[in-house]
């Protein structure tokens, strides 16, 4: 991670988190019913105002409804500093103009949607603010459907090391309901931190912060984008 002199990656109003170091992925775990990919996604769309760069990998959702769940939450996104690699397997539709869109045929390509990463973080790289680029992967537990733990440890690994590397953001998605235990604390282990989300008997939406610094303690309850 970079030095503490950096200004961290902030959040919107809704979301009661500190600022997070750049270099940092956190793995915000919850179960579908939950808002566990709604949050997900909205820590990274949150920077595109200060015009930071957005890239979503989105396993089980096609671009368009990515950039459509994207603008109803942030109505003035700037589609120049969004990217995203749409691996749904779903019928491939035309790019919108503007968008930087690259399709993977199939989750299983782990190699594929690397190559597509990569590509891509260069681009948002060289046009956001002082190289300032979040990445959501929406999500691990849709990609443990198509290949091994062992396979996607590592593809997630290596993402948040680039992440680090760069001194991005990373916002990985799990659903924990769908995994043994194992597989849980395997896939924690690419993460500096967690973000526990649940639904309180009242119905409102709860978060918890593990193993970030200098973040609230407890559950909090944040407002769904």
């Amino acid at each position: 991670m970079s030095s503490e002199g950096d200004s961290g990656y902030g959040f919107g109003d809704g979301v009661p988190l500190e600022p997070v170091a750049p270099g940092t992925t956190v793995l915000v775990a919850g179960p579908a019913l939950s808002r566990t990919e709604d949050l997900a996604r909205s820590m990274v769309t949150d920077g595109n105002s200060d015009g930071e760069g957005a890239l979503y990998i989105s396993t089980n959702k096609t671009h368009k409804k990515v950039l459509d769940a994207c603008r109803q939450t942030h109505p003035s996104l700037d589609t120049d500093l969004v990217g995203v690699i749409d691996c749904s397997g779903q019928e491939i539709g035309q790019s919108p103009p503007g968008v930087n869109v690259k399709y993977v045929s199939t989750q299983s390509d782990l190699t594929g949607i690397g190559m597509k990463f990569s590509a891509l973080y260069e681009s948002l790289y060289a046009d956001a603010t002082a190289g300032r680029v979040r990445t959501s992967l929406i999500s691990l537990s849709s990609l443990s459907m198509y290949v091994d733990l062992r396979s996607l440890f590592q593809f997630a690994q290596t993402l948040s090391g680039r992440i680090d590397s760069a001194d991005g953001l990373g916002v990985f998605a799990i659903d924990p309901t769908t995994h043994d235990t194992k597989t849980v604390n395997t896939l924690s282990q690419v993460a500096d931190g967690r973000i526990e989300v649940r639904e309180s008997d009242d119905g409102d939406n709860e978060l918890r912060v593990r193993g970030l610094p200098d973040q609230p303690t407890g559950w909090h309850p944040f407002t769904p984008p």
